[in-house]
């Protein structure tokens, strides 16, 4: 393994630990955020929200069209598990839909795509989250087998710094 490739497999690695520690620290210290984790008709559920700058330059410039021009850019990823077996769910579409909680009208409402992080599987895509929190974060993941459509709700509030 030559020194980029190890460099890059480290730093996925620091970003997964940076994603989860993030989801954490925040539910811990705000008792608005709802868990990072949901579990429903047999799927456990995991939200990651990130600020894109922390992965820009890190990742595939051509990731989800491209990382997002202007301030307050964020990835989302979702990543579904078979909550008895712990199997990675990939035969999904997983469709997210972001709004404020206070106000009307979606902020965005985006298909995520298929992706890898450090080989690990998860749907994610860029959103712009333009003013503070607190946000309904919908997720509706709809099968290709014909298995019944799972609709999760997370909630996640910051602030913008």
């Amino acid at each position: 393994m030559n020194i980029k490739n190890r460099f890059q497999a480290i730093f996925n690695f620091v970003l997964i630990i940076c994603i989860v520690s993030t989801v954490f620290v925040a539910r811990a210290s705000d008792s608005n955020i709802k868990s990072s984790l949901q579990v429903k008709d047999g799927l456990a559920i995991y939200l990651g929200l990130l600020p894109a700058e922390m992965i820009d330059g890190h990742v595939a410039h051509s990731m989800h069209g491209g990382l997002p021009i202007g301030e307050n850019r964020y990835h989302i990823a979702i990543a579904i598990f078979d909550d008895k077996t712990g199997k990675r769910i990939k035969n999904a579409k997983v469709q997210v839909s972001v709004n404020r909680k206070i106000g009307i009208g979606t902020e965005s409402n985006k298909l995520l795509e298929d992706m890898k992080l450090n080989g690990k599987f998860m749907y994610g895509n860029y959103f712009s989250l333009k003013t503070a929190g607190p946000y309904r974060i919908d997720v509706n993941i709809k099968f290709v087998d014909g298995r019944k459509s799972v609709n999760v709700l997370f909630k996640y509030d910051f602030a913008h710094t």
